[in-house]
């Protein structure tokens, strides 16, 4: 099931076409001491009888905002818009809203495709692909729009092309520029995939409603080989602690194993994982009312395994990857879990559940061990498990836990590179005695107030022992309560990135 919103993001030569023929509904030429010396931007200007030089001198002298500018005789494009560029010491998260910010307004003034002149100003340190796949991934995640329970009021993206108009490549440089465009494009619908999941209302993605469009994906992508399973082969399994979670429901959990094999037979897949609570009450450790409404997006680290596995086949990736949605809806009920309840979880452990609210852990903690079977070379499983790492970091960054620094460093280099940073926790071994209970082998909860990220990351580590892990907490950053409330897409860029820039050996 695909969720692009764009057709496609195009990379042309304009060594090869003449720009002032080029038909477009938005024509964007990023002003900036690069665009004057832009032989495209020359040919325009001269055509415009010197107006748009002038306009770039008097409009930004003191301005930031955009000007938009009519048709203009003997250039093909409908309109023009002079946009201030990006100063090349800019940080990457800037030139992000700078790409996601004239998607939106093409969207805004109805334009079905746009032009935009790459006139060579590239952020320090940084080089023309990174340019072009960050662009183009923008571009498509900047795109999006949620209209899928809107009736009366519902607007549906305009935008349908993207072209990025380049000069002076090599063929050699050219050909590296469309595989980057075209990564670019396919990370950005991984993440509309993931946005779109985390945005339906809860009674529009119960667990059963994921597993229904997680295997139509085999169907746009029959290299994705999808398995669920149901409550009785959870249970089966062994599988108590993750049944817990759901008991209080009238909606039965599912999980569902996404597989990708493009590389060797004999490469160890990586194993992702993702926490998909489909609705988080808190059971009978019942959350607050105040932003309850919020809690459909704790789903998103399922939401984001499955944009990243819609990337990986989209682009045809040669490795090896197996996703787990863990879905399931937490409520209150007569048949709910209790407060000091014991459950035996599929690794044989047994678990007092303290906080019925602390049940993201309760639901990871099987689907990590059941991943095993796959003996994985890594394991990175990505929640929005804690209220304290949104204090800790704020929404800018992911929260990361590692039992391997290798693999922790990899994680982040990639956020570095791609805009969607993370920040690393320590897990120490003096946390793990929050796991301590006097009626079972581990506690769901402890440390009181203290470090709940780590302490969370800590119960996790006592199911992946066997493996070399990372836990990523993304309740700050997979989705926005201001200035706009939505999903943001993360943290498949990063995740992206790290799989297929094969850093990981």
């Amino acid at each position: 099931m695909s969720h692009k919103v764009l057709n496609n993001v195009f990379l042309k030569d304009l060594g090869k076409i003449d720009v002032t023929s080029l038909k477009t509904d938005l024509l964007v030429i990023p002003v900036s001491t690069h665009t004057k010396k832009n032989n495209s931007f020359k040919t325009l200007d001269k055509l415009s009888k010197g107006y748009l030089n002038k306009v770039c001198n008097n409009h930004f002298k003191d301005k930031n905002a955009p000007i938009l500018l009519p048709a203009m005789q003997g250039i093909a494009a409908k309109n023009i818009m002079l946009v201030k560029d990006k100063d090349s010491e800019a940080q990457t998260y800037k030139w992000l809203d700078f790409f996601a910010s004239i998607s939106a307004k093409g969207n805004s003034i109805n334009a079905k495709d746009i032009a935009f002149l790459v006139t060579g100003n590239i952020p320090k340190n940084k080089d023309i692909n990174w340019f072009i796949e960050t662009a183009a991934r923008s571009f498509e995640a900047g795109a999006y729009i949620f209209s899928e329970t809107k009736n009366k009021t519902a607007k549906k993206p305009s935008l349908r092309n993207v072209h990025l108009l380049v000069d002076g490549l090599s063929t050699k440089e050219l050909t590296a520029a469309k595989k980057s465009a075209k990564q670019g494009f396919a990370i950005g619908e991984g993440m509309n995939a993931a946005k779109y999941l985390g945005d339906l209302p809860a009674n529009h993605a119960t667990p059963r409603i994921i597993e229904r469009k997680t295997k139509a994906l085999s169907k746009e992508f029959p290299k994705l080989k999808v398995k669920s399973l149901n409550e009785k082969e959870l249970a089966k399994l062994g599988m108590g602690s993750y049944l817990s979670v759901a008991k209080g429901s009238d909606e039965p959990p599912r999980m569902m194993i996404v597989e990708y094999k493009g590389g060797k037979a004999s490469d160890k897949p990586i194993a992702l994982v993702g926490k998909g609570i489909t609705f988080d009450t808190g059971g009978i450790s019942l959350k607050p009312s105040p932003a309850m409404d919020e809690m459909k997006w704790d789903m998103c680290g399922a939401a984001s395994v499955f944009g990243i596995m819609t990337t990986l086949a989209r682009l045809n990736a040669d490795v090896n990857v197996v996703g787990i949605l863990a879905c399931a809806e937490n409520m209150p009920s007569a048949k709910a879990t209790k407060p000091g309840d014991v459950v035996k979880s599929m690794s044989g452990q047994t678990i007092e559940i303290l906080n019925t609210d602390a049940e993201g852990r309760l639901v990871l903690c099987d689907a990590l061990t059941y991943v095993g079977r796959y003996k994985p070379s890594y394991v990175i499983d990505m929640a929005t498990l804690t209220g304290a790492v949104v204090v800790a970091l704020g929404r800018h960054a992911s929260g990361v836990m590692s039992n391997d620094q290798f693999l922790a460093d990899k994680i982040l280099e990639a956020g570095e590179n791609t805009g969607d940073r993370a920040w690393q926790l320590p897990l120490w071994d003096e946390y793990m005695s929050c796991t301590k209970t006097n009626f079972a082998d581990l506690a769901n909860i402890g440390g009181g107030r203290e470090a709940g990220t780590i302490t969370a990351a800590a119960f996790l580590s006592k199911f992946t022992e066997d493996y070399k892990w990372a836990h990523i907490d993304i309740a700050a950053s997979a989705w926005y309560s201001s200035p706009k409330k939505g999903g943001t897409g993360r943290p498949v860029p990063l995740i992206s990135e790290l799989i297929l820039s094969k850093k990981l050996k």
